[in-house]
């Protein structure tokens, strides 16, 4: 076996760095989650509020036509998980953006650590609290009838897309975020993409329901992806097309508005 070339020392040097500098960060962030619990009750007790009151509300509708489909209320709660997680994911661009406002961003440039650390600790913050909201819906949605005919290996994957896709819709909206510059003013546009991915897209009703110009918007959407994917783990199929509809968004969502993001912290005041 040959010996590591410098270079290729220095590159394991350099992800073992940045590995050990996100874990701090993240360390820190939920820090202040375990120091401020209001701060994490929120995030946890609201998605099951919202949850109740659209299983109350809506739960009883029939989607006809649409036989496939089945119970609405096994149509609806992937669309609710998903819609939570599009929800979620601005906390991380308006956490980055306060942080770059107190200044914490010079004292992480004076510090001899890895660019991208910020940014991924954030993200491995929001992958807890993403994967304990994920969890929570699906208990709750039991015994609201929701079923999942692939066992506790389809519950786990139905985490791990709800995490996915927050994680990369986090990714873009820190870049927004941080290219917005105001903190007042990203919070108030934060959350309309979000709220447009969800209501434009097979999250409360199939795509064939909706107006005619939303179809071909909603067929692409990363929101209809998520949750048709989620409802075919559900039901034990699968679905190759949502799947790779969904990785190639996330792809896209994690690579460019990821680097983006880490160029603004860098240079944000």
């Amino acid at each position: 076996m040959s010996a590591a070339t410098a270079p290729e020392i220095a590159e394991i040097g350099s992800l073992r760095r940045t590995l050990r500098d996100s874990g701090l960060v993240a360390g820190r962030y939920l820090r202040v989650l375990w120091l401020n619990p209001g701060r994490l009750i929120y995030p946890l007790v609201q998605p099951l509020i919202l949850l109740v009151l659209f299983i109350s509300v809506f739960g009883n509708l029939a989607v006809r036509g649409h036989p496939e489909v089945g119970a609405y209320r096994q149509f609806l709660i992937p669309g609710i998980i998903i819609q939570n997680a599009a929800l979620t994911a601005p906390i991380a661009g308006l956490s980055l953006l306060r942080d770059a406002g107190s200044g914490l961003a010079d004292r992480f440039r004076s510090l001899p650590m890895s660019r991208a650390a910020v940014l991924i600790g954030r993200l491995i913050c929001d992958a807890i609290v993403l994967a304990a909201q994920a969890a929570l819906l699906l208990i709750t949605s039991l015994g609201f009838g929701f079923s999942i005919s692939s066992g506790l290996a389809g519950a786990i994957g139905i985490v791990v897309i709800a995490v996915a896709f927050g994680l990369s819709i986090s990714v873009a909206s820190a870049w927004l975020a941080l290219t917005i510059h105001d903190a007042e003013t990203a919070e108030r546009v934060m959350y309309f993409p979000s709220i447009m991915l969800s209501f434009v897209s097979s999250a409360f009703a199939p795509v064939a329901f909706l107006a005619v110009w939303m179809q071909p918007i909603a067929r692409v959407n990363p929101v209809t992806a998520a949750a048709d994917l989620i409802r075919s783990l559900a039901a034990g199929g699968s679905a190759a097309g949502p799947a790779l509809l969904l990785t190639a968004w996330v792809i896209v969502l994690v690579t460019i508005p990821g680097i983006l993001a880490v160029r603004r912290w860098q240079r944000s005041p």
